[in-house]
């Protein structure tokens, strides 16, 4: 029910990129070399993609464009943080509900719906990125940044060791979306929804077990995934 519940409010939800988004970016060098970044990697992949190739397509100077980002890993760290933005913004109008776990599920898979709009180009990001080992290196450590945001909205705390846990529990969880996500054909990510949903629950029976063990209730009163509040 809470399933059906979360797909019905998502559905109502605006997703994937917004409307006139390429408009804007006209007018956004920054913008512009994020989306074309995307577009240039679904066309002809990561590996071999310059920082001049990327401006030619946002139609920016390249001195503009390394004004805006100093390399394509920067892009890609910015297109991360630009989705970190978006996504902390639509709280103030759309605001998270429920358990801690709910919550979680939510700001996941609000993630995953902006995604879907260029599912393609994060597909062979996925497949390709791993051969950069720098650039891939640079999008892990901002991806911890977005991991603990994540945690923080949804009002559990990613600070101390518990915090660290938490954090390695998302991760797990966030990496097994992201390979249902680039398998998933769905328009609602059903798929990717009941893997997410899946793991949560998962990650919340292990620290539950945990907390029943007497030599880890000294140091967990209550489970890693369990708000402060």
């Amino acid at each position: 029910a809470k399933k059906t519940a979360a797909k019905t409010k998502r559905a109502a939800r605006p997703t994937g990129r917004p409307d006139g988004a390429r408009r804007t970016a006209s007018t956004d060098p920054a913008a512009a070399l994020r989306q074309a970044l995307l577009d240039l990697v679904e066309e002809r992949g990561w590996i071999d993609l310059s920082m001049a190739d990327i401006a030619e397509h946002a139609g920016v100077s390249l001195a503009d464009a390394h004004r805006a980002y100093r390399s394509k890993a920067a892009i890609l760290v910015g297109l991360t943080k630009a989705l970190d933005e978006r996504l902390i913004e639509g709280l103030d109008s759309d605001p998270l509900e429920g358990s801690a776990k709910d919550r979680l599920f939510d700001l996941l898979m609000r993630r995953f719906d902006i995604l879907k709009a260029d599912r393609d180009a994060y597909r062979r990001l996925m497949k390709q990125l791993p051969a950069t080992p720098g650039e891939f290196a640079a999008l892990l450590c901002r991806l911890r940044r977005s991991l603990s945001l994540m945690l923080e909205a949804a009002g559990v705390s990613a600070s101390g060791l518990k915090g660290e846990l938490r954090l390695q529990g998302l991760g797990a969880v966030y990496t097994a979306g992201l390979r249902a996500f680039v398998n998933d054909e769905s328009e609602d990510l059903s798929k990717t929804m009941a893997e997410i949903d899946k793991r949560l629950g998962q990650a919340e029976r292990l620290s539950d077990l945990l907390n029943r063990r007497p030599a880890a209730a000294a140091s967990f009163n209550r489970s890693p995934w369990s708000s402060p509040r």
